[in-house]
């Protein structure tokens, strides 16, 4: 009988599976920090987007709209409107850009979503910022 021999090899087995789980639990404590690194920037870059939103909307004559084509915050979808005012939704009331925002990426609820979302809205004032940037009727009348 190798009773010995075969202890001898399940403690063995025993302390390299230890050895693997640290080295597991090492790797899983790694993805956490940069999972956790990830949202930070998510916040900070939504941070700078709501910024840019707010302007934007500020910078808007009471005429100007436009519209968040494709951004959602929940269900069922709605038409949002950027407008001097903030967010608007016909028949409801004002939403303040900042909870729009923070809503959207919430109902995104996973990182590679928010980023997704972020990059849309990115996209979106790219767009208002040109249309704020052309004057609203022309004046010059050199298509006559």
């Amino acid at each position: 009988m190798n009773i010995n021999n075969d202890t001898v090899q399940v403690a063995e087995s025993l302390k390299d599976m230890s050895s693997v789980i640290t080295d597991y639990s090492i790797r899983i404590n790694g993805l956490i920090d940069s999972m956790s690194l990830l949202e930070q920037k998510i916040t900070n870059k939504t941070k700078i987007i709501i910024e840019h939103y707010c302007k934007a909307s500020s910078a808007m004559k009471e005429t100007q709209n436009y519209f968040l084509n494709g951004i959602r915050d929940g269900q069922p979808t709605k038409s949002y409107l950027l407008t001097p005012k903030g967010i608007e939704v016909l028949g409801e009331e004002v939403i303040s850009i900042d909870t729009f925002i923070d809503n959207v990426l919430h109902f995104a609820n996973e990182p590679s979503k928010q980023i997704q979302v972020l990059k849309e809205l990115a996209v979106h004032l790219q767009k208002v910022n040109e249309m704020l940037d052309q004057p609203l009727i022309d004046t010059t009348y050199k298509n006559l």
